[in-house]
């Protein structure tokens, strides 16, 4: 018997919470291999299962800094649903989920307290990838608006001698990531 099956939930959220290496190990150890199965028998690759996986921890971490974390039963079947529905909408994206989601999955279909936290993880997950395209000038007026400061702040601190070059860099930069974003193939837009 592992690690992860003698802790308590509690103990298993503190790990979590703390960041503990060993904690996060032997979940992995334990809860790869399924997440894995399940990917790779759904379209994917051993590859895809890890950003899965990945993407999986990151939102239970989330949860439990939020104290939003509410499981119903087991702590396995909590974050392998969770990883589920990630790649669920992964292939939704992708335009391919009927091909590859099989029938066994249909439970899935309900609302659950993480589809939320999925949805925006991959939208941040899309615009992090390319802000990071961006030249390093853009990066730093992106950011740096985004925090709130004044056009005429940004001016002073990048040496700009004036707040409407900063807004004019501000339209290119959001314009050029628009595109990026747009051109990716995991971007989809709404449901009209």
């Amino acid at each position: 018997m592992n690690v992860v099956s003698k802790q308590s939930l509690e103990q298993l959220i503190i790990g979590i919470q703390r960041r503990d290496n060993k904690t996060l190990a032997e979940i992995y150890k334990q809860y790869f291999p399924l997440v894995a199965h399940y990917v790779t028998r759904n379209g994917g690759t051993n590859s895809d299962a890890k950003d899965v996986f990945q993407e999986a921890i990151v939102i239970v971490y989330k949860l439990v800094q939020a104290n939003e974390l509410k499981i119903k039963s087991d702590f396995g079947p909590y974050l392998t649903g969770i990883a589920k529905r990630i790649w669920m909408n992964q292939l939704r994206r992708e335009s391919i989920h009927e091909r590859f989601v099989q029938q066994s999955d249909t439970e899935l279909i309900e609302d659950h307290p993480s589809d939320a936290v999925i949805e925006g993880e991959t939208e941040l997950a899309l615009i992090r990838k390319h802000i990071l395209n961006l030249g390093e000038e853009c990066q730093k007026v992106l950011l740096m608006s985004s925090e709130g400061i004044t056009n005429e702040k940004i001016a002073d601190t990048l040496g700009y001698k004036s707040e409407k070059i900063v807004r004019t860099k501000k339209y290119k930069c959001k314009d050029l990531l628009i595109k990026l974003i747009k051109s990716d193939p995991k971007f989809k837009l709404p449901d009209l």
